[in-house]
């Protein structure tokens, strides 16, 4: 799972840098998303990462542009403004998943205490 960390860190990277939003959104996917799959993905974020991917390639591109770079040519600001949120909050679950992923550790609250005996001492009576 740190590859797909990785890879969307790096796209939130773009999405928060400098440009408009329509050039950081293509940038970040087609840099960073674009040829993963959505089996990669935690069952549960796959429908959203689906979604997006149909969003971001629902345009015929023309002239050898890419179908992203297409698409997000055609829409609104808002609406790139929300797929580049739909990246944000892919990540953020998918942070959070693999935390959740590790193991329960189980602690049962007691702390282990050094025994101390009193010895017995026989009593040494004449």
């Amino acid at each position: 799972m740190p590859y797909l960390d990785e890879r969307f860190e790096a796209a939130v990277f773009t999405l928060v840098g400098e440009g408009s939003v329509k050039d950081r959104l293509v940038t970040a996917y087609l840099k960073d998303l674009d040829d993963l799959g959505s089996d990669e993905l935690p069952q549960d974020l796959r429908k959203r990462f689906e979604d997006l991917h149909a969003a971001l390639h629902a345009v015929t591109p023309v002239r050898g542009e890419p179908s992203v770079r297409a698409t997000i040519r055609k829409m609104s600001k808002p609406q790139a403004s929300n797929h580049a949120r739909t990246i944000v909050s892919l990540y953020a679950d998918l942070i959070c998943h693999g935390k959740r992923a590790e193991p329960l550790k189980v602690v049962n609250g007691k702390r282990k205490r050094k025994s101390k005996r009193k010895s017995k001492r026989k009593s040494k009576l004449p």
